[in-house]
């Protein structure tokens, strides 16, 4: 299954969707990548998937660098141009700037070939600075790239469906800090609000929202990959609940919610690419 996720997420949405939406996708990809990397090394701190989660930190490293390359100076295999908008490329220097703080501690995971209580912490600390560049270059991409259309209903249905990809991996991580390490109380908060937000995205997404300016799914597939995310969902909150509530959680637990969060990118990331060629 991981193979066939690492498959879709780097090859598939850049082959099918239109050139003009190539720069917007490509810059979710790596919101995303940064959530599966900083996953990946909680997992192998608690002793779960170890090997493979620094496999997989080490492979995504550089495709990291090669996407915001592509991102700056354009790939004309993809048919991406390069990025000569100074709004955006000052949200790129400001990511490019954080990651490379944030890789200098990846860097030293894959060279101990293990992950330490401080390298956590470090982690931690630095996450939500990572996410808030990442985020700034999704949505000025998205502004530019989409323009008015980027404001439009479907626009926003298409940035929902995105996001709630890369809150598969949020949750998840949100589950790991409450768990098992010193920052639980503010994790709980977080697992609370992130739970809350995939509920109200997902059902917005299958039935619509106009608060949130969600459409009802396009089409019946779009709806049927949908419903796939939501029964997978559905599995998993119990685990999530025990967590916001304090109570235990076991490794075990944390290694369902794993398994279940990179599922979920499956479908999410089909019903992305059907919704771009909308």
């Amino acid at each position: 299954m991981v193979s066939v996720i690492i498959l879709i997420l780097a090859a598939s949405p850049a082959e099918a969707e239109p050139n003009n939406t190539r720069p917007f996708t490509l810059a979710e990809r790596q919101l995303l990548l940064i959530e599966r990397m900083t996953n990946s090394a909680l997992l192998a701190a608690l002793g779960i998937d170890a090997s493979p989660g620094l496999s997989s930190i080490h492979w995504s490293r550089g495709r990291f660098d090669r996407m915001q390359t592509d991102l700056r100076e354009g790939n004309p295999y993809i048919g991406l141009s390069p990025t000569t908008e100074p709004k955006i490329l000052e949200t790129l220097d400001q990511a490019d700037s954080r990651w490379r703080h944030y890789d200098s501690i990846f860097g030293e995971i894959v060279a101990s070939g293990k992950v330490s209580e401080a390298q956590v912490d470090a982690l931690a600390v630095s996450h939500a600075n990572m996410i808030e560049a990442l985020r700034q270059m999704v949505d000025s991409y998205g502004y530019f790239v989409y323009g008015g259309r980027y404001h439009s209903i479907l626009s926003s249905t298409i940035n929902g469906t995105g996001r709630l990809r890369a809150s598969t991996q949020l949750v998840l991580r949100s589950l790991m800090m409450a768990a098992y390490h010193d920052y639980a109380t503010e994790q709980r908060q977080q697992l609370a609000q992130s739970t809350k937000e995939f509920d109200e995205t997902i059902n917005g997404l299958i039935e619509g929202n106009p608060e949130r300016r969600l459409l009802p799914a396009a089409t019946r597939e779009i709806r049927g990959e949908l419903m796939k995310v939501d029964e997978m969902w559905t599995e998993i909150r119990p685990i999530l609940e025990r967590a916001v509530a304090g109570e235990a959680v076991t490794k075990d637990q944390i290694a369902t919610v794993a398994r279940y969060a990179n599922d979920m990118a499956v479908p999410l990331t089909m019903a992305l690419m059907m919704y771009l060629s909308v």
